[in-house]
């Protein structure tokens, strides 16, 4: 049914019951070594056979049909969660880009002009023109990028799903390579943590072996946002992180082993560290880090020019079915555009 609570699944366990049992029964005895009890209970005790909620709804997007799709996006985007950009085929890895899921969905945001004045927004997601904050990780790491992510656009909602929501897991089999995109849309208030409407995108996963989708999101991106442990040049990754710090786009690390405060190695690349430091404090350097990169650059980022990379697959819009649908419809309004409204009526 699509309800928004789908997300958090709890997964009831066929033996619990019994181990309950087993353990009311317990009490009433003398269990001598606690270290012993523990080890006992905690035997068989796995996380391998649990269901990470992202792949049942991942599950559901690749068994969809466009318009079974195009309604689960736009109950996510109802929602204010991060809705699928690039999605890889789990059997190809072939990266299809879904433009048609974002074709009926609007934001709507509130600026402040240079008078002081709000002025209030609403575009088509797929047209409107946004600055674009890319988030990778490069390796494994103890910190949680989704949990960063969804801390700077909404402290209060899990619009990016992370390893502390409910029923989530170590184990996932259909996300890595996935692309997940949200917007922070301004109300126009003092306390906006931007002041213009920002995109931010998601790639999970490591992104040493996401090499397209790497390339993709770093082409298009105002602002280059890397988890990693921290920087030796004998590290898997250190090529491509070299080449992020050449490239003229800032870019901001953040180090899961290093301890210090946010600074500033060079103009427009920066770097924080995240070890035994407060979310709290974290969020709020980057938030300025990245406000400080946005004002020095004036590069946007629209949906559909996705659209023309190559090596990557548009959903629907790129089939025979659908492309002669497209030109009939259009034909049809040529035709009712040239008649005056009121001959159209009678």
């Amino acid at each position: 049914m699509m309800d928004y609570r789908a997300r958090y699944i709890h997964v009831n366990k066929a033996n619990e019951h019994d181990k309950t049992q087993q353990r009311d029964t317990d009490t009433s005895e003398d269990i001598g070594d606690i270290f012993q009890a523990v080890s006992l209970y905690n035997k068989g005790k796995s996380q391998s056979d649990r269901i990470h909620p992202m792949d049942v709804q991942m599950a559901v997007f690749h068994c969809a049909d466009g318009f079974l799709k195009q309604m689960l996006v736009s109950k996510l985007s109802q929602c204010q969660y991060a809705l699928p950009l690039l999605v890889p085929d789990p059997f190809t890895q072939q990266i299809e880009f879904p433009l048609w899921t974002f074709r009926q969905i609007n934001k709507s945001w509130k600026m402040r002009n240079t008078n002081n004045e709000i002025i209030s927004q609403t575009h088509l997601v797929y047209k409107a023109e946004t600055p674009m904050v890319s988030f990778f990780r490069f390796g494994s790491v103890s910190s949680s990028k989704s949990h960063l992510m969804k801390s700077l656009i909404n402290e209060k909602h899990n619009t990016f799903f992370h390893r502390n929501c409910p029923g989530s897991s170590r184990t996932r089999v259909l996300m890595d390579g996935v692309v997940e995109i949200a917007w922070f849309c301004p109300s126009g208030k003092n306390t906006d943590k931007f002041t213009d409407c920002v995109a931010f995108c998601n790639l999970h996963g490591d992104a040493g072996d996401h090499e397209k989708q790497l390339e993709i999101l770093t082409e298009m991106s105002s602002v280059n946002v890397v988890l990693l442990p921290g920087l030796q040049k004998n590290y898997g990754s250190a090529e491509k992180i070299q080449n992020l710090i050449r490239i003229t786009t800032p870019l901001i690390c953040l180090f899961t082993e290093d301890e210090s405060t946010v600074m500033m190695m060079k103009k427009g690349k920066f770097k924080i560290g995240l070890k035994d430091r407060n979310l709290s404090d974290v969020s709020e350097e980057l938030r300025r880090a990245i406000n400080d990169c946005l004002s020095e650059s004036s590069s946007t980022f629209k949906l559909e020019d996705m659209s023309k990379h190559s090596d990557i697959r548009v959903d629907e819009e790129d089939d025979d079915d659908c492309r002669r649908g497209k030109e009939a419809a259009q034909q049809m309004m040529s035709l009712l555009e040239k008649k005056d409204l009121t001959e159209i009526k009678k």
